[in-house]
C-alpha cells in the first residue's frame, strides 16, 4: 500500500506535463468524436449553412439535413442552432432512437415548450392534432425542433405524423420549425406521401468536403497544437479521407499523437501513417467482419488493386454507387467477394457500404498494401493481414 501511495503522489514530470498538454490540445483541435459548434470549425459548409439560415430563420420553413454519417450534419445542426439563438429563437435538440413512436418522440420537445409536463390522451396515441393544440396557445416565441439522427426511427407511422405535424404547423402559421437530420433514406420516407410540403421545407445535402476545406482543416488543427504536417502528409490524409471531415480529424488525431511518442513536432508520412494504422486497428476492434472481408478482398485481388480503389473511393465520395463505376466483369466479381459488406438496391442501382464508415479504412488498408516497401519498418499493422493471408 505505500509503494502505491508513493506512485500516485510521484508528481509528474515535466515531460509528462508537457506530453499530457499536447495530448489535451490535439483532442481539442482535431476533436473526431464531437461536433463542431463554431462556424469558423464548419470548414466546407458555409453555403450550406447560410442556405439553412436563410431557410428557416428568414423564411420560416421546416428542413431536412441529409447526407453520409461523418459527413458533418450534427455540426451544421450545431452550429445552425447557435445562430438561431443568437437571434432569439429557443432551440429544442434531441436524438432520435430506434422503435420510437411518434409519442414518445415529439411530447419532450412540447412538455419543454409548455414548461410543465402535458396531460396526454391516455386512451389513444398522440397525433399531430393533438400536438398543435398543445403548442398553439403556447408559442409565444419562435422555437427549432431538431431532430437529430431522424433516419434511425424506423416506424412508419412516426415518419408519416412527422412530416402531417411539419405541413400543419406551415398551415396554421405557427412559430414552431422542425430541422430533421439524418442519412438520405430517412429523408425520402419522410417526403414520400406528403408532396405538398415540399414548398414548406428546405432540403439542405451534405456532401463531402472539397480538399481544400481538408487542408484547412489540418492546418487550423495543427496550428493549434503547435506542429505542422508536411505535404506527404497532408495529401495522403485527403486522399484517404475523400472528404470525410470525421476521417481527417481522426487521422490528423492519431498522427499527431505518434508524433509526441517520436518525440517530434513535425507530422511527416512516417508518422502520418502509423497514425492511419492506428485508426483502422481501432475500427477493426468495432466492425471485425467487415475487417476481415476488406483483408481477403486486398489479398485474393492484388491484379486488381486499382479497380478495388475506384469501387470503394466512388462509394466514398458520393455515399453509393451506380453501374457506370463497375463497367467490367471483375467489379462485378468484387462487388460479390463484398456483397456481405454492402446494401444493394437493385430498383434504385445503387450500391452502399452497410457500414458507411468503412469506405476509408477500406482504401487505408488498401494503400498500406500497394505502399507497402515505403512504410517505415515500425508501421506493421496495416501489413501484417497481407503476410499472413499469403502464408495460408
Amino acid at each position: 500500500m505505500a509503494a502505491i501511495r508513493t506512485a500516485v503522489a510521484a508528481p509528474a514530470t515535466p515531460q509528462s506535463s508537457t506530453a499530457d498538454m499536447l495530448k489535451s490540445a490535439i483532442r481539442k483541435g482535431f476533436n473526431s468524436t464531437q461536433p463542431v459548434t463554431s462556424s469558423s470549425h464548419l470548414h466546407g459548409r458555409q453555403d450550406q449553412l447560410e442556405l439553412l439560415c436563410e431557410g428557416v430563420l428568414d423564411r420560416g420553413n421546416h428542413a431536412l439535413i441529409y447526407g453520409a454519417r461523418g459527413s458533418g450534419k450534427t455540426s451544421l445542426a450545431r452550429v445552425f442552432a447557435n445562430m438561431a439563438d443568437e437571434r432569439g429563437l429557443v432551440v429544442l435538440y434531441s436524438a432520435c432512437e430506434p422503435n420510437q413512436d411518434f409519442g414518445a418522440l415529439i411530447k419532450p420537445y412540447v412538455d419543454a415548450m409548455a414548461g410543465t409536463r402535458i396531460e396526454w390522451p391516455a386512451d389513444r396515441p398522440v397525433n399531430p392534432r393533438d400536438v398543435i393544440e398543445q403548442i398553439a396557445p403556447r408559442t409565444r416565441r419562435r422555437f427549432v425542433l431538431i431532430l437529430d439522427e431522424f433516419d434511425r426511427i424506423t416506424d412508419r407511422p412516426a415518419q408519416h405524423d412527422v412530416a402531417r405535424l411539419m405541413k400543419m404547423l406551415s398551415d396554421a402559421a405557427i412559430p414552431v420549425h422542425i430541422v430533421a437530420v439524418g442519412i438520405a433514406a430517412g429523408v425520402d420516407a419522410l417526403i414520400a406521401g406528403h408532396a405538398s410540403l415540399r414548398r414548406h421545407m428546405s432540403v439542405i445535402p451534405i456532401s463531402r468536403i472539397e480538399s481544400q476545406a481538408v487542408f484547412d482543416i489540418i492546418a487550423r488543427g495543427a496550428a493549434s497544437v503547435g506542429m505542422s504536417f508536411t505535404d506527404a502528409s497532408r495529401e495522403t490524409i485527403a486522399h484517404l479521407a475523400c472528404g470525410s471531415p470525421y476521417h481527417v480529424r481522426l487521422f490528423c488525431a492519431l498522427a499527431c499523437f505518434e508524433v509526441i511518442k517520436r518525440k517530434e513536432r513535425k507530422v511527416g508520412l512516417p508518422a502520418t501513417l502509423a497514425g492511419v494504422s492506428r485508426a483502422v486497428n481501432d475500427w477493426a476492434l468495432t466492425n471485425a467482419e467487415d475487417a476481415a472481408l476488406f483483408r481477403k478482398v486486398i489479398t485474393t485481388n492484388s491484379p486488381h488493386w486499382n479497380i478495388i480503389e475506384t469501387i470503394v473511393r466512388t462509394t466514398a465520395a458520393q455515399g453509393f454507387m451506380t453501374r457506370a463505376a463497375r463497367n467490367d466483369e471483375r467489379g462485378d466479381c468484387i462487388l460479390f467477394q463484398l456483397r456481405n459488406a454492402l446494401i444493394i438496391d437493385a430498383e434504385n442501382d445503387r450500391i452502399t457500404f452497410r457500414d458507411s464508415l468503412a469506405p476509408q479504412f477500406f482504401l487505408a488498408m488498401l494503400f498500406a498494401a500497394q505502399n507497402s516497401e515505403k512504410i517505415d519498418e515500425n508501421i506493421i499493422s496495416m501489413n501484417d493481414f497481407h503476410r499472413q493471408i499469403a502464408a495460408e
